[in-house]
């Protein structure tokens, strides 16, 4: 398939997610937001709907609110299925073209600006005021428009009632611009033509125009465009989470940087994820842990946007309906809506403060903090013979050597390039992946392991070139042999120091700045550690536990270094220890 017609095939996707429909009652505007920049928005009404006064769902987003016909300039029927559910059930949506995208205004110096975020308390309080709002606003998306819901917060609106961030960026250096510091070139470099294709209203690459605000067609609007920055041109420039990102430090850009502010909204969310949707699962864990919002959440095992299962326990090489299913995570959202905006009693508070899915066991877990009661965490130590055992070695000089092989791959389905569209495949049998890697294994358990939280590994490690990537993959290996993909982390090396952050007090953390960055000295044994991505698995008895080590996913991150091999050498012994450290559930 070639590049253009993949992104082709992203734009039907993200416009017709979930099958669409066509509401007759829609109102097109230009809101004046900062400097009085115009942002373009297009208000749905119900079909029947009366003059009555309602509560309004806004979305804001950067992937056009609307389309057209290029030659006859009609609109081409764009709401999604969760749009007309809403319809159907008295809620007025409002969607909005954000600064420098769509029909709207404005220069887009950065993704999620302060400026952005500040252009919503405008269109809020717009919107608040016209004689079909009932003066209560929500918010909800997926994705990118998941992650502007859960910035609207930051606004501090008042009117602002309920948000539903689906799929959402929390800490958007660490995932997805630059997950583990290395540059992803082969997402980042397809999402960054794709969204210049749109903000330049490339009709010939995507078939379609963007929908005008009146009878004029926007072109001026889409001429300042022109100045936008090229997401993968300043990605490539910010290696550093302090770097520049156009107007902005890359740290500026992401709802962490409003913590502050979100927290002190104090508006209730309901935060849909997955556990294999790139790095969102960390995300949501740590904004239930850190945020002062109330909170609702549903860790699914899903790919991105909850399109398709992706359990490597259910799905191999062909797409399997999602659990929850489409339509029951359309009632959840609605039930949210109803009870936080309506008023309407849902029982909301009843449900778990977090409902997740177990691997292993295929089913939900519930908990009403995190970590869930009862977590302790014990120590596998990396021994001879690729074995991990749960007492460390006493060998004086135990090692073992790794040429890192470039041709090392999670595949082209993985949980980074489901931020694409893709669904989940291909990680029920990791045996040929795990050949060209370095493996450690358990023997097989005698009683079955709950692991739930957030692995960490930590090893003793040289290498033979200052440049490098470490990654480590975490497999189940079931009594046949076969093994399948659980979860996985990595580091750059030049970021193996270690920081201080109170949201990761137990857990290694790297601050990705570049004061703290430094190269690896050549052959000298160092302490990498880092945090896995949080998962929860029943290791069934008999099955094994194991990690395979990595320096490369070929489909995935940018080869490092450039040029040359490094061998990666792992010491475990009584000296210089290695091991991995799991979050279990007794």
């Amino acid at each position: 398939m070639t590049a253009k017609k993949f992104l082709f095939i992203l734009f039907l996707l993200l416009t017709y997610q979930f099958g669409f429909s066509q509401a007759n009652n829609v109102e097109s505007y230009y809101i004046p937001a900062v400097n009085g920049t115009k942002l373009a928005m297009d208000v749905y009404f119900p079909e029947d709907y009366k003059n009555q006064k309602l509560p309004v769902l806004f979305e804001f987003t950067r992937y056009w609110r609307g389309k057209e016909d290029p030659k006859t300039g009609k609109p081409i029927p764009s709401l999604k299925k969760r749009d007309k559910y809403f319809l159907d059930h008295d809620y007025i949506l409002a969607k909005v073209d954000v600064r420098g995208t769509g029909a709207s205004y404005g220069v887009r110096t950065a993704e999620y600006s302060p400026t952005e975020v500040k252009d919503a308390w405008y269109i809020v309080d717009w919107v608040v005021n016209q004689p079909w709002s009932n003066g209560k606003v929500g918010a909800y998306g997926t994705s990118y428009s998941g992650t502007t819901a859960e910035l609207l917060c930051a606004t501090q609106h008042t009117a602002i009632k309920a948000v539903i961030p689906g799929w959402s960026d929390f800490d958007v250096y660490e995932s997805p611009s630059r997950p583990y510091g290395m540059l992803a070139t082969s997402f980042i470099a397809v999402w960054s033509q794709y969204v210049d294709w749109l903000d330049q209203n490339s009709v010939e690459n995507l078939g379609a125009s963007v929908r005008r605000v009146g009878k004029d067609f926007p072109m001026d609007a889409i001429k300042e465009h022109e100045n936008n920055t090229i997401v993968l041109e300043a990605l490539s420039k910010a290696p550093y989470k302090d770097s520049k990102f156009g107007d902005f430090k890359s740290e500026e850009l992401d709802p962490l940087h409003w913590k502050k502010e979100i927290s002190e909204s104090n508006v209730p969310m309901l935060v849909l994820t997955s556990w294999l949707d790139a790095g969102t699962a960390e995300g949501t864990l740590l904004r239930l842990q850190h945020f002062d919002n109330p909170q609702k959440v549903v860790m699914m095992p899903t790919s991105h946007g909850g399109r398709s299962h992706a359990s490597p326990f259910v799905v191999s090489d062909s797409i399997v309906e999602p659990i929850p299913s489409v339509n029951e995570q359309l009632r959840l959202q609605l039930n949210f809506f109803d009870h936080y905006i309506k008023g309407i009693d849902k029982e909301v508070e009843d449900w778990p403060t977090i409902k997740y899915y177990n691997f292993g066991e295929e089913s939900f877990k519930q908990s009403d903090i995190w970590p869930p009661k009862g977590q302790e965490r014990i120590k596998y130590y990396l021994d001879a013979n690729e074995k991990l055992n749960t007492s460390s070695s006493n060998e004086p000089t135990g090692m073992d050597e790794y040429l890192v092989d470039f041709s090392v791959s999670t595949g082209t389905n993985n949980r980074w390039t489901t931020q694409m569209g893709k669904p989940v495949l291909n990680l029920n049998n990791r045996n040929a992946a795990d050949s060209l890697m370095l493996t450690y294994t358990t023997t097989p358990l005698k009683e079955p392991l709950q692991i739930t939280g957030t692995p960490v590994i930590s090893l003793s490690l040289s290498s033979t070139h200052n440049e490098g990537a470490i990654l480590v993959y975490l497999e189940d290996v079931d009594p046949s042999g076969k093994s399948r993909y659980i979860t996985e982390g990595g580091l750059l090396l030049k970021h193996r120091k270690i920081s201080k952050n109170d949201m990761f007090s137990e857990l290694p953390y790297h601050s990705f700045k570049k004061s703290d960055a430094s190269p690896m000295p050549i052959d000298e044994i160092e302490e990498v550690s880092f945090k896995l991505h949080p998962t929860s698995i029943l290791i069934k008895k008999g099955h094994s536990i194991r990690i395979a080590i990595a320096g490369a996913d070929k489909d995935t991150f940018d080869k490092v270094p450039t040029q040359g091999t490094p061998t990666l050498s792992i010491y475990r012994n009584k000296t210089n220890l290695s091991f991995l450290e799991l979050p279990i559930i007794k």
